[in-house]
């Protein structure tokens, strides 16, 4: 019998299966009877007799009670995903389509006929998962693994981004992609530079503060402290390197770095021309990170305070290629680089045993070009203004375009491992009104450009989507940025829980709710126009055996069971042999402009403009076959409708948007933005139209809760501690079970408690559209109906309904 943890075995007997099994038990039974005979009759019509079709049935009803049991999420997956619920996932594809043979189910089918406890059961499904998980599959199905990284910082905004919580975060972010003494590190950013000459004259001029002897700098005592060695590197910098263009800064408890999130930083660098000495120190001028601790620091702990004051640097230099940053644990010294990408560092060198090493180090810092300390060289300052220039496209010819930016970006992402998307206001270099969008990425290179899924959008007639200005395929990639240097495998950090189990957040999840039989409903219409749920595992002998295929209709006794789709695994590939992930930075200019859909200025604008952006996404998904898999607050603009074909509201950023009908990608990352990702999808299941409408019913519910406080008055503030805040904290297990129990009846009412009064009139459409997505008996229903205008056209009509109300209302007082 497989192993289980002693935590497991009480998961299980605190979830017991009790009847839920009597049914599908007969059903093997009977199955088991019919077998051989079934193998001896079986033709070209009927199964193979490696996968009787009464089997098949069985199993798939056996799958869906298991999956829709609360064990399966406590239960580790045996699979290096999140939990056994997606093990079961993969494994019911694989079967479905005929990659598995039925004769390896028998021990577990065995079991649950003779009514074995259900230790023994769950012992089974564990066995069957890795037997599994350990052959190879075959060419017609690609390997599916879940990506190693889980979520990354940018949630954090505002008072939340203490070191507290950003910190855990940030190592989230890292803790797959940190490499360590990369070979080449120190030759490509410490040597062959101009500047050698002038640091190696530096280091003449300090050689007499060496002792050769006693190998070690004099004016630096035994165990020196923090203050100690930056006191002596700060006088050395106003004796020797006075007449560098940067500098070496301290800030201290009463003039931190930045306002919003601000940080005290043992050493940092920053122009001199920026401002004095004694001025506020702003993210936007810090050029290079440093921190310094005593030998008994602890490295993770060091690092995660670099890379939490790195996240600031790309916040707020949010088209940065890179930051240098550097760390001083007593004597020993490493220097790092963080790309979106993650973090990398040359090997660690003592400052005493190599003193020229070290002030080369440090003259280099002050002396890089703006190219080498990693500055947006692309986007061009003059005249206190940005300009960049892109190819534009005219009757087939190609010829550059200016476009001024607006230096302050309408969107852009806290985070330093994922793609640093910021989208800036532009204009015609000398025209009045900025009408355009420039967005700036770091894509995945196994990703489609934008561009071109634009453009397909656009010549399929849909309705609703931006139009392609100008677009740059490639500034820079990440392989280009570290040419030269050799990676071996990612550091290992020590003591590390998987991420799959463990959660930083301080935050408790709520108690958990019954997982019910949430995977085995679909909905059926009756004559009176009521819907009701149904059990579609049941069907599973009429399903075909294609991978991709959807779940056939069947007469119900009381109507017509609309189909589901069948929950695939994710669509996440196996990680190829490359040691990091490639990304391309690219720059698209797309047309009309708007601004942020969290920069609503009344209710009905929010209404319209996120109804119109559903409607977009109806028609990029019927008519141009593409799914955009990214919906939340910062890809949803408000346009004016004179400029955007009547439209109030339109989608923006394709850039993890994928073609119906395509193969994985290939990327190996989880699409979509935390807290608006939808349950399924945070469970592995791949994503489907159904999720990112999900998705906008999660934007609408933050927009009300945690954006719209500035429409009740200035005397009105929002909770300190808000439930929302288990949309983005924990791992992707906790943060689904976090919604499933806020999209039930009491959980979706007391997020509403949460809005001000302004919203009252919205939260009625709040609970229409929660009854829509998550139909209840005994449990939430979270599939994905066959035919898209189930969902698309009540839940439009939803916001018609309220709108026209609001306006009824208003021009009644």
């Amino acid at each position: 019998m497989a192993h289980l943890t002693r935590e497991e075995c009480n998961s299980i007997d605190e979830n017991p299966l009790g009847d839920s099994l009597s049914g599908v038990r007969e059903a093997l039974r009977e199955a088991e009877r019919n077998t051989c005979r079934e193998a001896s009759q079986s033709d070209d019509s009927t199964g193979a007799p490696g996968r009787p079709r009464l089997f098949m049935a069985a199993i798939g009803k056996l799958f869906s009670i298991l999956s829709a049991s609360d064990v399966s999420l406590a239960l580790a997956s045996r699979t290096a995903r999140d939990s056994l619920f997606s093990d079961l996932g993969v494994v019911r594809t694989r079967f479905q389509k005929g990659d598995i043979e039925y004769k390896q189910f028998r021990p577990l089918s065995q079991l649950v006929m003779k009514q074995a406890p259900d230790t023994e059961i769950w012992a089974a499904v564990v066995a069957l998962v890795r037997s599994i998980s350990h052959s190879t599959p075959p060419p017609s199905l690609p390997p599916s693994f879940e990506t190693p990284i889980t979520h990354s910082s940018a949630s954090q905004q505002g008072p939340e981004q203490t070191r507290r919580k950003i910190e855990p975060r940030v190592f989230e972010e890292i803790r797959h992609c940190t490499h360590r003494a990369v070979e080449g590190f120190h030759e490509k950013y410490f040597e062959r530079h101009k500047w050698n000459r002038r640091a190696k004259r530096i280091w003449q001029s300090v050689k007499s503060r060496y002792s050769e002897s006693e190998k070690r700098w004099t004016q630096l005592p035994d165990a020196a402290t923090e203050d100690e060695v930056c006191d002596w590197l700060l006088n050395l910098q106003e004796e020797l390197l006075a007449t560098e263009r940067a500098a070496y800064f301290r800030s201290n408890g009463g003039n931190k770095v930045g306002a919003e999130a601000s940080r005290q930083l043992d050493l940092f660098v920053k122009m001199k021309r920026v401002d004095a000495a004694d001025a506020k120190h702003d993210w936007r001028h810090g050029m290079i990170v440093g921190e310094l601790k005593q030998s008994n620091q602890t490295n993770k702990s060091l690092w995660l305070q670099i890379g939490s004051a790195v996240r600031n640097v790309f916040a707020y230099q949010p088209t940065r290629f890179f930051v240098h940053a550097f760390s001083l644990t007593g004597t020993e010294m490493e220097t790092w680089i963080f790309d979106r990408s993650g973090p990398y560092s040359g090997a660690t060198f003592d400052i005493h045993e190599e003193p020229e090493k070290f002030i080369r180090v440090m003259c280099g810092y002050l002396m890089m070009s703006d190219e080498e300390l990693g500055l947006d060289t692309f986007t061009k300052a003059k005249d206190n203004k940005l300009f960049v220039t892109i190819p534009v496209e005219t009757r087939g010819k190609k010829r550059k375009h200016q476009l001024e930016l607006d230096p302050n970006p309408i969107a852009h992402q806290r985070a330093i491992v994922c793609r640093g998307t910021s989208c800036f206001l532009a204009r015609a270099a000398g025209a009045g009104d900025f009408d355009t969008v420039v967005k700036y990425s770091w894509t995945s290179n196994m990703r489609p450009p934008e561009a071109d899924l634009l453009n397909k959008a656009n010549e399929r007639g849909v309705k609703g989507l931006a139009r392609v200005v100008g677009y740059h395929e490639e500034v820079t990639t990440i392989s280009k940025l570290r040419e030269g240097l050799v990676f071996s495998a990612p550091h290992k950090f020590r003591s590390v829980p998987d991420s799959t189990t463990t959660s930083f957040s301080q935050s408790q999840p709520p108690p958990s709710h019954s997982f019910s039989q949430f995977h085995g409903l679909s909905i059926a219409s009756n004559g009176d126009g009521k819907r009701k749920l149904t059990d579609w595992s049941s069907h599973s002998s009429k399903r075909s055996r294609s991978n991709s295929q959807l779940a056939e209709t069947e007469q119900a006794e009381n109507g017509v069971t609309y189909p589901v789709q069948e929950p695939q695994g994710t669509s996440l590939v196996q990680q190829n042999q490359a040691p990091y992930d490639n990304r391309i930075f690219r720059v698209l200019a797309i047309s009309p402009a708007g601004r942020s859909i969290s920069q609503f200025k009344s209710v009905v604008e929010l209404l319209e403009s996120l109804r119109d952006a559903i409607k977009v996404h109806r028609s990029l998904y019927m008519d141009g076959k593409i799914l955009h898999r990214d919906i939340s607050e910062n890809n949803i603009i408000i346009t004016d409708p004179g400029m955007a074909d009547g439209f109030k509201g339109m989608l923006i950023d394709l850039d993890l948007a994928k073609e119906e009908g395509k193969g994985p990608s290939g990327a190996r990352h989880r699409t979509g933005t935390m807290e608006f990702m939808a349950i399924e999808v945070l469970l592995g299941i791949s994503h489907t139209y159904r999720h990112d409408i999900e998705a906008f019913f999660y934007v609408l519910i933050w927009l009300c809760a945690r954006r719209g406080w500035a429409l009740a008055g200035a005397s009105k503030k929002p909770a300190t501690k808000t439930i929302l805040s288990h949309w983005y904290t924990g791992t992707y297990k906790d943060i689904a079970r976090n919604k499933r129990g806020d999209m039930d009846k009491n959980g979706l009412e007391a997020i509403l408690r949460e809005c001000s009064q302004v919203f009252d009139c919205v939260k009625p459409l709040c609970r229409t559209i929660r009854d829509v997505l998550f139909p209840h008996k005994d449990g939430l229903f979270t599939g994905t109906p066959q035919d898209p205008n189930i969902l698309y056209d009540p839940i439009i009509k939803a916001f018609n309904d309220t709108i026209a109300g609001i306006g009824l209302r208003e021009a009644n007082t």
